[in-house]
């Protein structure tokens, strides 16, 4: 009898969720807090900093300034080398490496999570619309020596006040960091204007994932055994391995529709074909469609349609 040949173990890609998991996976000093940091890499004080990041995907934003060295950074889809000041990003549900630098690194880095935001709600206003957090654009850029110094006059300040025992010290931070934002989305759209090539790139990563998303609503509606999960967007969003935010923000810059407005638009298409259709009962194609009361189904049909499912299939036969 022959032996099957057994495929390799597929290498487990550990999704941190939290700043002290990034830390101990990226084997570095733990935060000063559980929402925020903001450090420092210089070859001076770092002189240990020698390491290979292996992949991990994350829930952080995280902007840094590159200063010097010579690092390749993989981010998502996009890997690039830089050796040259710069500005690169890490957004949710990326996966992201890096491998050991030519020589020491210098750079500005501040990360944060979805818990600062909630605290900080202009500066989460701003975040969740920013083009660099998103998954197809969150791609590292040159900048230029005057840039450097003002971007890092202000990860300076944050850095004082985030090493301070000031009790309302988060109130600048959180002002420090929307200035930087600011300035960055700036330098970005410079950026993209002047790469033609970045930006058809662009769209183009944007016009798949919306296809990717109408198509995985409809084949899920076709099973005829959607549940209530189906109709969400972060179930859709963890399917498509991006985050529900950035799926939200890209399906209404395409649709000029939010992303649950997009989901319910195709379940009222399939209701409407299957009443006017087939002889299923109205509990049957409520069951269908992931609702688990036809009561609830009702509602949401005469919400989005002006009308029952029953006075529905009533007119049109």
């Amino acid at each position: 009898m022959s032996k099957k040949t057994q495929s390799p173990p597929q290498e487990d890609i550990p999704y941190l969720q939290d700043l002290f998991g990034l830390y101990k996976h990226i084997k570095a000093r733990p935060p000063l807090h559980k929402d925020f940091d903001i450090r420092e890499i210089d070859p001076e004080v770092l002189k240990g900093y020698d390491y290979v990041a292996k992949p991990f995907r994350h829930s952080f934003y995280c902007i840094t300034l590159f200063l010097e060295g010579d690092i390749t950074l993989n981010a998502g889809f996009w890997k690039k080398r830089i050796n040259k000041p710069a500005l690169y990003f890490k957004t949710p549900c990326q996966i992201v490496s890096w491998l050991k630098p030519e020589r020491w690194l210098k750079e500005y880095f501040i990360v944060f999570t979805e818990g600062f935001l909630l605290k900080n709600k202009a500066l989460a206003d701003l975040v969740f619309g920013l083009p660099f957090f998103d998954m197809e654009k969150a791609i590292p850029f040159e900048i230029d020596p005057e840039e450097v110094a003002l971007l890092g006059g202000l990860y300076k300040r944050i850095m004082e006040e985030y090493r301070s025992d000031r009790k309302d010290k988060f109130d600048l931070i959180s002002t420090y960091t929307h200035a930087l934002l600011l300035h960055v989305r700036r330098l970005y759209h410079k950026y993209v204007e002047e790469d033609q090539a970045l930006a058809t790139s662009v769209r183009q990563s944007e016009h798949t994932l919306v296809e990717k998303f109408r198509a995985l609503i409809r084949k899920h509606l076709a099973t005829g055994k959607a549940d209530k999960e189906a109709r969400t967007v972060k179930f859709f969003a963890e399917q498509l391995s991006t985050h529900p935010n950035h799926l939200n923000a890209v399906i209404k810059r395409h649709t000029q529709k939010t992303a649950i407005a997009f989901i319910h638009e195709h379940i009222l298409h399939e209701a409407t074909s299957l009443l006017s259709q087939t002889e299923l009962t109205i509990k049957e194609i409520s069951f269908r469609l992931g609702f688990n009361e036809p009561s609830h189904f009702n509602h949401f049909f005469r919400k989005l349609a002006n009308t029952t499912p029953a006075l529905y299939r009533k007119e049109r036969h």
